[in-house]
């Protein structure tokens, strides 16, 4: 795809929700429905992403073009922390060793440290996101906790790199060859500069089945996203068996009633639009199906 930089700034598609209700099956969707027009990007940060599986393409740790206007990447861990230490793997290395006795390989152990990989996977989408190379991308991302733990991860890194500076300018005198304070600034720019896009650039939708514990974390997730500053869109209700389906059946019948409680408890409860998906029979790893679906989704306005 001969891509041209974009004037306005690319918009970001959040989708998310907990696993299983079909977040990787609308994304996709939704991206083949704007790559009609616009370009596009899907991006997952699911671990148990199955984007290879709709294409028949290995997308691990490269952008592949799967149609017109159209790229596809999964962004894997062992991709987020290469991008790691081609950004600042030396920084590290040379603050360390300027007061400590210590070889390359510490690196190995700093990688493993908690939130590195999910801290760089948010500057993974935010070189794209300012690139110019997208007008949207859609992001399918890991299930309800996992996204929830990534924006609480981005707040606490943010408040603890302000702290860092103070405690390092006690040290300064210690480092000959090494300015700690030039690493922490560079860092807490990076993470200002990510909330700053999620904040400003992020909206998102939040998908759900008609059950008692999808509809729970979807509000759970609706409300925390607001708190940090994540406008949203509205709620997908995914997976609706349609009434004429079950007539007969006991048992259809009975989830048909239990499908339709959890419908009106969120429809009761959101103070969004709701867009009501039926049980879908199709092939959902054919492009052209799923095509189809981002027809019924009716989201695109608000590109």
């Amino acid at each position: 795809m001969n891509l041209q930089p974009t004037k306005n700034p690319t918009s970001i598609r959040l989708f998310t929700g907990k696993g299983g209700v079909g977040k990787t099956t609308l994304s996709t969707a939704c991206a083949l429905g704007y790559a009609q027009k616009k370009r596009t990007l899907l991006l997952s940060t699911d671990p148990a992403g199955s984007l290879g599986e709709i294409f028949g393409c290995d997308f691990t740790e490269q952008t592949v073009t799967v149609a017109p206007h159209l790229d596809v990447v999964e962004l894997s861990r062992r991709a987020v922390l290469k991008l790691w230490r081609e950004k600042f793997a030396d920084d590290i290395f040379t603050v360390l060793s300027a007061f400590l006795p210590v070889e390359r390989d510490i690196l190995n152990y700093i990688e493993g440290a908690p939130g590195i990989d999910e801290e760089f996977m948010l500057s993974y989408l935010l070189n794209v996101q300012q690139s110019g190379n997208y007008d949207i991308i859609i992001w399918d991302a890991a299930p309800t906790s996992t996204t929830l733990k990534l924006l609480e991860l981005q707040q606490m890194f943010y408040k603890h790199l302000t702290e860092a500076q103070k405690i390092y300018l006690r040290f300064k005198g210690l480092f000959k060859d090494a300015d700690p304070l030039q690493l922490i600034a560079q860092w807490r720019q990076l993470t200002q500069d990510v909330i700053s896009m999620l904040k400003n650039e992020t909206s998102a939708w939040i998908v759900a089945n008609p059950e008692r514990l999808p509809v729970e974390q979807a509000l759970l997730i609706a409300s925390s996203l607001a708190a940090f500053g994540i406008g949203v869109n509205g709620y997908i209700m995914n997976k609706l068996l349609p009434e004429k389906a079950c007539e007969g059946s006991d048992f259809f019948e009975k989830r048909f009633r239990a499908q339709q409680h959890w419908r009106e408890n969120l429809s009761a409860r959101a103070a969004l639009p709701i867009i009501q998906l039926a049980e879908l029979n199709g092939n959902l790893t054919d492009p052209a199906e799923l095509l189809s679906l981002s027809k019924k989704l009716d989201i695109f306005p608000l590109l």
